[in-house]
């Protein structure tokens, strides 16, 4: 069994066929002609999912994997494999290498529980969103936060929302895997918002607001903006309205009415 990289395999039929459905069904209602796998593991979805484009990379970084699943996957001419860490890879590179937009790409994956954060900041901490269509597995307890309609928004979750409507889709127990995790783990999808010029944040403005206010998130706004004045002089201008509530109970309006004062 290959666990040293964290891995926990999904082997419930049921949850492999969900997966299958929905990420064929947004690869052609969003027109796509490009899909991304990221961590294949035993090629358990790919051998499902393969059929779907022409165009199919995977990305995985353990070589026992890659040389156990070659006798499987050796039969699929299109599937490129990259045997790299998915944050090292220049995926952009690789799709302007055969002229595919980020726009027309869908990326699905079980994604490595201990660098969520990292893989979520590489490809949307940077705020080009160009990916327009995600399908991934991650903790319960990060989905639960990140969601669109999460009661308590956290920094990941405004950076993540900020362009795309981040959907909960379903629950996965830990007995669909092997070895089981010690967590529950759920499918998340995300869809790039459709936005109106008037919607568009500033995001650098944004994410400077987020790194001043978000590690104190327990503290409300007016009494973080007062701090932030006393310690470094910055005025951040928060609306009267706004200075009793905390970070995590305000939404993008509110958000919007601070970033353009």
């Amino acid at each position: 069994m290959w666990t040293y990289l964290g891995q926990n395999f999904l082997i419930d039929a049921t949850i492999r066929h969900f997966l299958w459905d929905k990420i064929e069904q947004w690869y052609h209602d969003f027109a796509c002609n490009a899909l991304i796998e990221i961590g294949p593991g035993k090629w358990s979805l790919t051998k499902l999912i393969h059929h779907i484009s022409p165009t199919f990379f995977v990305i995985e970084k353990d070589t026992t994997l890659v040389e156990h699943g070659k006798l499987k996957v050796e039969w699929l001419e299109h599937v490129e494999v990259i045997l790299s860490d998915v944050l090292a890879v220049d995926v952009d590179k690789e799709l302007e290498e055969k002229s595919i937009t980020p726009s027309k790409t869908l990326v699905v994956g079980n994604l490595p529980y201990y660098i969520t954060s990292p893989i979520f900041r590489k490809f949307f901490g940077n705020g080009k969103q160009e990916y327009a269509w995600w399908i991934f597995m991650i903790q319960k307890e990060v989905a639960d936060k990140i969601k669109s309609d999460a009661d308590k928004k956290s920094y990941l979750r405004w950076l993540l929302n900020y362009a795309y409507e981040v959907k909960y889709l379903k629950t996965v127990p830990p007995k669909a895997f092997k070895p089981a995790p010690k967590v529950t783990s759920a499918i998340v999808g995300l869809t790039l918002k459709k936005w109106r010029t008037e919607d568009i944040l500033f995001w650098n403005s944004l994410l400077t607001f987020l790194d001043d206010f978000a590690p104190y998130s327990r503290k409300t706004l007016g009494a973080i903006a007062t701090m932030i004045k006393k310690k470094w002089g910055k005025d951040w201008n928060i609306l009267e309205s706004l200075k009793g509530k905390r970070l995590e109970q305000i939404g993008w309006e509110e958000i919007k009415s601070i970033l353009q004062k």
